[in-house]
């Protein structure tokens, strides 16, 4: 994996998306159905580069967002996973990463803004980001 500096989020490698993986769902998963819908209209590929490009945002977003809140946990949890690469993605290696992660996240959400407050700003700066 690599590492970050100056508070920059990581590189989206496996690892990190992996990590990622069950926030992406969350807070992504609507923008991601939408996007499989297009695909699933249309398959020309220039049908749904909009939709595309908010699904890219949106993860980007969340990443950051990742990185900045829960910098020690997530970067622990991606290089856990980084670890088990060449053992097939062994997760059950990194279920304590994976829940001081899921504990930071829940902390974060409990502090200023509920969860669904802080899905709705990364799935809204996704769209905000496409009209620029």
């Amino acid at each position: 994996m690599s590492v970050h500096k100056g508070g920059e989020p990581p590189v989206a490698t496996s690892s990190v998306l992996y990590a990622a993986a069950r926030e992406l769902s969350r807070v992504c998963g609507r923008v991601n159905a939408d996007y499989l819908a297009c695909k699933a209209r249309d398959e020309n590929p220039a049908a749904c580069l909009a939709e595309g490009e908010r699904v890219q945002r949106c993860s980007l977003n969340l990443i950051k967002e990742l990185s900045a809140q829960c910098p020690s946990e997530f970067t622990g949890y991606a290089a856990c996973i980084d670890r088990q690469a060449s053992e097939e993605y062994m997760f059950e290696h990194c279920r304590s990463e994976q829940a001081a992660l899921a504990g930071c996240r829940s902390a974060a959400a409990r502090v200023p803004v509920a969860d669904a407050a802080a899905a709705a700003s990364v799935v809204a700066a996704a769209s905000t980001e496409e009209s620029k």
